[in-house]
Formats: C-alpha cells, sequence, structure tokens
C-alpha cells in the first residue's frame, strides 16, 4: 500500500490491535488490510490478530508494511484457544484501540473485553441484515456490541438499521470503503460496436451472488434477438454444500443453454483485477444483497459503468443513469433490461457513465477519506 499523503491529524501516534479471521481472498479482509497499512503510513502502531493463520492470500501486503501479527494457540478447543490468546494479548498490549471485523471476530472481540479491558472497542459490520435468517444468532450478535464502545457498518443502509436497537442508537456509524485510486487504469473503454460488449461479474459463486438470475436474463436476450454481452466471472468456489449444490444448478442451467454457455467464462480467484477491470467494457453485480461491495467501488475507480442490483446502498453508489443503471436482481426481465439500456448507449453517453464512475470514486472512495474518518472516530473514543 502507498503511503498517505500529509501528517496524521492525531496529535498522538496510537496503537491500535486490528481482528479479523484470517488474510484470505475477502472483501472485508481487503478493507483490514487496506485500512491498517493506511494507518501504520500516518504513524500509528499496528498489530493484527488471526485465528486463520493459514489463509495468507494478503499476507504480503501486511509483511510490507512490517505489521506484527498474532494468531490464536491450537492447543485448546479452537474457541477457547482463540478467546484465551485474545485476551493475553489485549491484557499485555497496551492497545488504544481495538478493531474487529466480521460476524465471529466481533463476538470474540466482545467477549475478551469481559475478561480484559484492552482499550477502546469498535467492532465492524461488512455485511447486510437482509442476509440473515430468524434464528436467535443474529440478536445474541447484536446484545453483544453493548459490550463495544462503537459499531461501524461499512454501509448507510446497514448503519441506519442499527440505530434502530435502542442500545445502539448513539454509538453507531457508516464509513465507506477506501481505495488506492492510482491503482486503476482509468481509460475509458468504449465498444465499437454493441456486439462487443465484454461485463465482468466478481464475486464468490454462492446463492447471494445471483449467478441462476443472471444467466435466465442471458437467456431472455438471446431469445428476444438482442445483444448477449460476454460475461467473465472472477471469484471462488464457495465451499460448503449449499455452496456446491448452486454450482450445480448454474452449471446445470449453462448446459441447458449452450448458447450463453459459449459466452459466458469462468476466471477463478484472481489478484490482478485493477488490470483485468481494464480488459472489460462494465461491471455487473447481480448480488442480492450487499454490505458496500468492494467490486462496484473498484469498477468506478476504473471508471466503468456499473450494472447493479437495486438493494442497499448500490442507488447511491450508482445513482441510475449516471454511472450505471439498476435493476431488480430476483427478475431476469429487469436485468435484461438493465444490460441492453447500456449496451444501447452511444459512445458519449458511455464516456459519461465513465467519467462520472470515476469522479465519485475520487470524491468518496479513497484511502485517505476512510482513514480520516476512523481517525476522527478513534480520536473521539480516546478523548
Amino acid at each position: 500500500m502507498p503511503p498517505l499523503p500529509g501528517d496524521s491529524p492525531m496529535a498522538v501516534p496510537l496503537k491500535i490491535l486490528c481482528i479479523i479471521d484470517g488474510l484470505g481472498p475477502g472483501g472485508a479482509q481487503r478493507q483490514l488490510v487496506t485500512l491498517a497499512c493506511g494507518l501504520h503510513a500516518r504513524g500509528h502502531q499496528i498489530e493484527l490478530f488471526l485465528y486463520h493463520p493459514d489463509e495468507t492470500f494478503f499476507r504480503p501486503q501486511i509483511d510490507a508494511c512490517g505489521l506484527a501479527v498474532h494468531t490464536s494457540d491450537r492447543t485448546a478447543i479452537h474457541q477457547v484457544g482463540i478467546l484465551r490468546s485474545l485476551s493475553r494479548l489485549t491484557r499485555r498490549g497496551g492497545f488504544d484501540i481495538v478493531l474487529s471485523y466480521l460476524d465471529r471476530p466481533n463476538v470474540y472481540a466482545e467477549l475478551a473485553s469481559v475478561l480484559v479491558r484492552g482499550g477502546r472497542l469498535v467492532v465492524s459490520e461488512r455485511s447486510s441484515y437482509l442476509r440473515e435468517g430468524s434464528g436467535a444468532s443474529p440478536v445474541v450478535r447484536r446484545w453483544l456490541h453493548r459490550l463495544a464502545d462503537h459499531v461501524v457498518a461499512n454501509s448507510e443502509t446497514q448503519a441506519k438499521w442499527l440505530r434502530r436497537k435502542r442500545w445502539l442508537a448513539d454509538k453507531v456509524s457508516c464509513i465507506y470503503n477506501g481505495l488506492d485510486l492510482a491503482a486503476f487504469e482509468t481509460a475509458s473503454l468504449v465498444p465499437a460496436q454493441a456486439t462487443d460488449v465484454r461485463l465482468l461479474a466478481i464475486g464468490r459463486i454462492g446463492v447471494e451472488k445471483n449467478l441462476v438470475n443472471l444467466i435466465k436474463a442471458l437467456g431472455l436476450l438471446h431469445d428476444g434477438d438482442q445483444v448477449v454481452p460476454e460475461i467473465g466471472w472472477v471469484g471462488r468456489q464457495h465451499p460448503h454444500p449449499a455452496g456446491l449444490a448452486y454450482r450445480a444448478e448454474v452449471d446445470a442451467l449453462l448446459r441447458a443453454r449452450p448458447e450463453i454457455a459459449a459466452r459466458w467464462h469462468w476466471l477463478g480467484e484472481r489478484s490482478d483485477v485493477p488490470h483485468l477491470l481494464g480488459a472489460y467494457h462494465a461491471l455487473i453485480h447481480p448480488s442480492l444483497f450487499e454490505g458496500l461491495p468492494n467490486v462496484v467501488c473498484e469498477a468506478m475507480a476504473a471508471g466503468k459503468p456499473v450494472l447493479v442490483s437495486d438493494v442497499c446502498d448500490h442507488p447511491a453508489l450508482v445513482a441510475d443513469g449516471q454511472r450505471g443503471f439498476l435493476f431488480d436482481p430476483t427478475d431476469p426481465a429487469r436485468i435484461a433490461a438493465a444490460i441492453t439500456r447500456l449496451t444501447a448507449s452511444s459512445p458519449d453517453e458511455w464516456r459519461t457513465l465513465s467519467r462520472n464512475a470515476r469522479v465519485f470514486a475520487e470524491e468518496r472512495l479513497g484511502i485517505e477519506r476512510m482513514v480520516d474518518a476512523y481517525e476522527a472516530l478513534f480520536a473521539d473514543l480516546v478523548a
């Protein structure tokens, strides 16, 4: 990660512990690594605690910043070892701030704070309440937020929902994801003709990413003699049985529609997303729910129009017709109509969408803005 311009506005550097499950190729992991390196560049002392140290996708960035990484005790029952290791670390660490990302790390951080108070505790929710069932687990997780000093959501939709909980109303804020904007090429790639359009999709292969309805939408376009763009899908296979069953459903749909399968390309996990975006005309993101998706932010940073589901914070990110087009993710016909709106755009309209996307990213999605927001929050908490 590049150092940030300017000095930290905080008078005294802080010692901060960042907690997450591992450093695998996920959106939350990417954002925590970005934030940790950004805070380090401003002079703060940053350390990490992980309990899946074998997940190392983002480990090179952490090592390049020279950040200390702690892992959990593997000699006890796993959950016990995590709590014991985290409690020991916070007891002796002298941290001003403890920051955790994701549901389970938040639970460990909050329970550890009962055993040892190791600095002001900030927990961060990185998804949407829409993905949760009606069981006891979500209720317990939110009740445990009583133990945190502050709760950060990465979308306004989630923050507003959390504030409805009376025990959280006065300690919730939204901080958008941050990107290294310099890493993204911004030359507008305008297709020579509608039939040339290539759309990139990024996300793990699971039901929430809504591949089935996207394939059905492409089938509707084909059957209506309309333009069917090429699709490149980047992402790992969800390893759980439900994820594998969903992949089987996707594969069966593609086998049944060979004309769509011929335009669908599995690209697997990739570490070169900024470069890859440059080879595609636009992003399509049909997910059923989101926190704040990194892939949408990255596409706009690359000056790409975005086709995205009309859920959560997506309308604020994209603004239908300004930086891309919205659609109902449950309706293949609406997805198909949004694709057609894009493929039918004139070169001037395409360039305007691209320019608007990059301008929004520069104004709202840079690393500096994210790090500024966390620093301001931390300053308030330790004052």
